[in-house]
């Protein structure tokens, strides 16, 4: 079974004026970089990236370079608005807008597959780990 985390993006995201001013500077390796640290936001709780040194760390490990380096491609990704910077967190408005509506969504599909099984007379229980607000 795959466990992969699933989130939405524009798959002519290579278009956008943000990305392509990013890939200028960076080439195609800054628009890779772009993803592992989307993909990373996305696995963290809350969906940002702290700025500890050992994260950066694991990021330059990662991608095969500097921590150094890491830090000015996160802060060029905030020149470029592509990323936020508040606080000791980066993170991408749009992810947090797409994760958003994704949950919106399963947790309406959800409140829909419970009306149904209850209609229909089915004994269902709620899953104690689901938040209240379904």
């Amino acid at each position: 079974m795959n466990d992969a985390r699933y989130f939405t993006h524009d798959d002519n995201a290579r278009n956008d004026p943000k990305i392509k001013a990013l890939m200028k500077k960076y080439g195609v390796e800054g628009y890779g970089r772009f993803w592992i640290i989307v993909e990373t936001m996305r696995a963290t709780k809350g969906h940002k990236i702290n700025i500890k040194e050992y994260i950066l760390e694991s990021l330059a490990e990662e991608m095969k370079c500097t921590i150094e380096e890491i830090k000015k491609f996160l802060d060029d990704c905030v020149k470029f608005d592509l990323f936020v910077k508040e606080d000791s967190f980066y993170y991408s408005e749009s992810l947090l807008e797409r994760l958003s509506f994704l949950s919106h969504l399963r947790a309406a599909r959800q409140r829909g597959a419970y009306a149904m099984h209850e209609k229909a007379g089915h004994n269902i229980t709620k899953d104690p780990q689901e938040t209240n607000d379904l």
